[in-house]
């Protein structure tokens, strides 16, 4: 009986952990760490001017390095490029400039050994005009005559006798959705470019090949996907007219319009759950959550029911630039930002937080460069999932091209945000071999490059590194939230666990000194607290002690520079290292106990 008992304790003491760490893996995203990598940009293999596949892999140890567990591949399928890969002519192939599926296998292989995900891009309101379904589909050839929006014009026109689309619809790159096709006799839809016509959602085949998409991928064992334009799947049935919005009639620009009719309509939430049972069927298969993320910039009740509820789950999170506080915000108005989303992602799905993107540019663009290091104190220290964009992490900015190198691939612009990985200061910034890449690397790579700053202690990169450790720990990684704004441009949030060191971050948002009271903000802390991290403009230097004080004594306070930003802990770095040695040594002399008892 003894025996039996001390079997049943030392099971309890070894199964726990165990237990902790496959319910992890069931739901690893929600504390996820999303390294986005702009294919084509990242790193050349072949020395052909493109990045690619293999070329990731080969850098997947620096990936690592940098904390993340998650790396977002983007816009490898086959495409013929006239929208940055978003435009795919082959919705389960890998477009040959980047490899090969067996190259993404073995690249899906390698991140899944280092414990580490991958998503990857899910297209689907859309395809390139090249896709076979198209081509066969302006041919009225079946089962692909209907696998489009098709429709007759409204009218011929009496002068021009040119057929009149069927709406006054904008496309998102102007000009009518419409686009007359002479070889079918009909006008097809295109909420994007004339060479991205939109799939027929309302047409049952079709949404069973976008399921059997999805199979795929997830048979070659990738961990989930990135949705484009989730909001643009459907339309009204009865392609009623967009009302213009006052002053904008007759506008040829999308915002000119009220989007009533051709965007978020209620049918889409069908498609998308359709879609998590396919990601449940290989959740429950494989013991290991299978994600769909989405893009969206739609207002915060959209965002909301894609994610669904508690007894009606959707989609994960949504995973979109979330520039809170490089825009003109206060301090007020970042707290109003972040309490909506997590609002939003609440019960079912899980906030996130990112900085830069592949349409958007990067933080040192966006909010000045002394912004950039605050922003991912930010992003990367809040519940939820973080996401960065290739080159952050060194403070990369964006370039424009001169007239004379730009291309059809650049007609809207999005290029100078995918500018080659300055990895050193060698020609083409150590990306490429190849005498030019495909597109122009940023000219300030001599100075900003990831070996330069790997030799500098106080670095955006080491500095960045510094912030994802803190990330994995326990404050933050289930740690409760409080925020406060002690002056209109300061915003500061804690990061508490019973427990456990508590973390504060302070951002300075405005143009002018600001006093840090901290003891203003009714935030549990020791008088004295350690700097942990502090951005190159702040003033003040990792390590140093950090005295909390209040409002009614000005002039013990700390000041923080202008659009600079602090983390502090209330425990110094090797008093947190002794408590986390502590509890692996709790739990050993636990399990020792255990088994001399048992031996007894």
């Amino acid at each position: 009986m003894c025996y039996s008992m001390c079997l049943i304790s030392w099971m309890i003491v070894i199964l726990c952990p165990l237990q902790k760490v496959q319910s992890h893996q069931n739901e690893w995203y929600k504390t996820a760490t999303i390294y986005q990598v702009y294919t084509r940009s990242f790193m050349d293999s072949n020395n052909d001017g493109n990045g690619d596949l293999q070329g990731i892999l080969e850098k997947l140890d620096y990936i690592q390095t940098l904390g993340f567990d998650t790396v977002y591949v983007q816009s490898v399928l086959k495409s013929p490029f006239l929208d940055g890969g978003f435009d795919v002519s082959d919705l389960k192939d890998i477009n040959p400039i980047f490899g090969t599926t067996n190259d993404l296998k073995n690249l899906i292989d390698e991140i899944h050994k280092r414990g580490m995900k991958i998503l990857i891009d899910f297209v689907p309101n859309h395809t390139s005009h090249e896709h076979e379904w198209f081509k066969k589909s302006v041919k009225r050839e079946a089962p692909y005559t209907d696998f489009y929006v098709w429709e007759n014009p409204k009218e011929i026109d009496p002068q021009t006798n040119e057929p009149i689309p069927p709406n006054n619809w904008i496309a998102l790159f102007t000009g009518s959705m419409w686009k007359w096709s002479d070889e079918r006799n009909q006008f097809y839809l295109h909420q994007f470019l004339p060479v991205q016509p939109d799939l027929n959602y309302r047409n049952p085949a079709v949404r069973e090949a976008m399921k059997d998409i999805l199979k795929f991928w997830l048979d070659l064992d990738v961990d989930g996907f990135r949705v484009d334009a989730i909001g643009h799947l459907l339309e009204d049935i009865m392609l009623r007219d967009n009302p213009w919005k006052p002053g904008m009639v007759g506008v040829n620009n999308y915002r000119a319009q009220i989007h009533q009719f051709s965007k978020n309509q209620e049918e889409m939430y069908e498609v998308t759950d359709e879609w998590r049972l396919v990601l449940d069927e290989y959740t429950r298969k494989t013991n290991r959550s299978r994600i769909m993320a989405f893009e969206s910039f739609d207002p915060p009740e959209f965002v909301q029911k894609h994610m669904g509820n508690e007894t009606h789950k959707r989609l994960h999170f949504v995973l979109c630039p979330t520039i809170f506080f490089l825009r003109p915000y206060n301090a007020s108005g970042i707290v109003d930002f972040i309490q909506t989303q997590l609002r939003v992602s609440s019960p079912s799905g899980v906030p996130s937080w990112s900085v830069g993107s592949h349409d958007m540019g990067r933080s040192g663009d966006l909010g000045g460069s002394e912004i950039s290091l605050p922003s991912f104190m930010v992003a990367f220290l809040l519940p939820g999932v973080a996401t960065s964009y290739y080159g952050e992490e060194i403070s990369m900015t964006d370039q424009p091209l001169r007239p004379d190198q730009k291309s059809n691939l650049d007609e809207y612009g999005n290029l100078k945000h995918r500018t080659p990985m300055q990895w050193d200061d060698s020609p083409n910034a150590g990306f490429t071999r190849a005498r030019k890449p495909w597109v122009p690397v940023n000219p300030n790579y001599w100075a900003i490059n990831v070996k330069r700053q790997v030799g500098e202690k106080y670095s955006q990169l080491n500095n960045f590194i510094r912030l994802m450790k803190l990330r994995r720990t326990p404050t933050i990684l289930n740690g409760q939230l409080a925020m406060c704004t002690p002056t209109p441009w300061l915003f500061v949030f804690q990061r508490y666990l019973v427990g456990e060191a508590s973390i504060v971050v302070v951002v300075n948002l405005g143009t002018e000194m600001e006093l840090i009271s901290l003891k203003d903000c009714s935030f549990n802390l020791p008088r004295v607290m350690e700097i942990h991290t502090a951005s190159s403009s702040s003033g003040f230097q990792i390590g140093d002690e950090f005295v909390v004080c209040d409002s009614s004594n000005l002039t013990s306070c700390p000041q923080l520079r202008p659009r600079s930003g602090l983390v502090l802990t209330s425990v110094r770095s090797s008093e947190s290292s002794y408590a986390v040695k502590s509890k692996h040594s709790i739990l050993i002399f636990a399990l020792s106990l255990v088994l001399s008892t048992c031996y007894w």
